[in-house]
């Protein structure tokens, strides 16, 4: 399959993931992606994105990705209602810096997610070299204005690629390209699929920008 959007560091394929990857390598490669969580879940957001999420009416996605790349390293992001297939080595708690979204009705904002860590390439151990990170983070909720429904911010997934040691990090659900983004910026390679060509042409859009500078203020 030819790419959609291909530089000197990001490859982007439009196609189902399921007939992509395995046309692919994955030697020397990390998957960090944000797949349909299963939660049938439908926003409120009265804007012009998609309020709903293609495949998410089940686990099935994301299962189907767990089994085609485990044991292979992964960071998948993932929700509490929906329990993993395959027991993860650890679990991270993103607490976002905000007040909190969900139903209205419970008297407590949901802000946080959950990222499943898989498999053994992951760096910052007690060595004293890297430091290790904090299983309950406290990372940017992102920007009000989304160029995706449920993007993730470029910040948050950089520090998932920071703590990788593979030279490629791979996303099946690209979604606008925050993964791409964010490893461009690390000076990784990125390889990313997406079914929904809106988004590939967004996520294009933003890795053929120069390279931006994470620790800038």
């Amino acid at each position: 399959m030819s790419p959609y959007y291909q530089d000197a560091s990001v490859t982007i394929y439009h196609g189902d993931c399921r007939e992509v990857l395995p046309t692919l390598g994955r030697d020397g490669v990390v998957c960090i992606t944000d797949p349909p969580y299963g939660i049938n879940y439908t926003s409120g957001y009265t804007g012009c994105l998609d309020r709903s999420i293609a495949g998410d009416e089940t686990t099935e996605l994301r299962d189907w990705l767990l089994t085609a790349w485990l044991p292979r390293s992964c960071a998948i992001f993932a929700s509490w209602r929906c329990l993993a297939p395959s027991q993860p080595k650890g679990q991270l708690v993103w607490e976002k810096a905000t007040r909190g979204m969900g139903d209205l009705s419970f008297p407590w904002g949901m802000n946080y997610e959950v990222i499943w860590i898989y498999g053994d390439e992951w760096t910052g151990h007690r060595d004293g070299a890297v430091l290790r990170g904090r299983t309950i983070p406290t990372w940017n909720s992102g920007p009000a204005r989304r160029l995706h429904p449920h993007e993730k911010p470029v910040d948050v997934v950089g520090q998932l690629i920071a703590k990788a040691n593979a030279a490629t990090v791979f996303d099946p659900f690209m979604g606008s390209g925050s993964t791409m983004r964010a490893a461009k910026d690390l000076g990784r390679r990125a390889i990313g699929i997406e079914i929904d060509e809106r988004y590939c042409e967004v996520a294009a859009r933003r890795c053929s920008q120069e390279t931006l500078d994470l620790g800038a203020a």
